[in-house]
């Protein structure tokens, strides 16, 4: 699958991802306080991976691409004391570790919104 070539929701879900990570970071919402933004977040992945996963390995891509992005982009523009490219280029990998922990985080809520849209389309039909 070519980057250009990616359907609309995993578009939505990116820019979903940056802005809520914008957000939390430069309006000081829970601040300091893991669980304060984890839990908002994983409501978000909960609801996008429900509302746009189409099948099992969908949801769960949906909820790895927030997951990962969420934490990645929220470490970058929380931190306020970059002042060098060396310093840069140290945080490009210290920020990817924590930032995988996100990622599987958000599949396994991928893998719940799945089910809660399995749950509510047998529902309806």
């Amino acid at each position: 699958m070519k980057l250009t070539k990616l359907p609309t929701r995993y578009w939505f879900t990116i820019l979903l991802a940056l802005i809520t990570a914008f957000i939390f970071s430069r309006f000081s919402i829970a601040q300091g306080k893991a669980l304060l933004n984890a839990v908002p977040w994983g409501i978000i992945v909960l609801l996008v991976t429900a509302w746009l996963g189409i099948g099992k390995s969908d949801a769960l891509r949906l909820g790895a691409v927030f997951g990962f992005l969420v934490s990645y982009s929220y470490l970058w523009f929380d931190n306020q004391n970059i002042h060098s490219l060396t310093q840069v280029l140290i945080l490009i990998p210290l920020i990817v570790l924590p930032s995988l922990f996100g990622l599987l985080c958000g599949t396994g809520l991928g893998y719940m919104g799945w089910q809660i849209r399995r749950m509510f389309m047998a529902k309806t039909q």
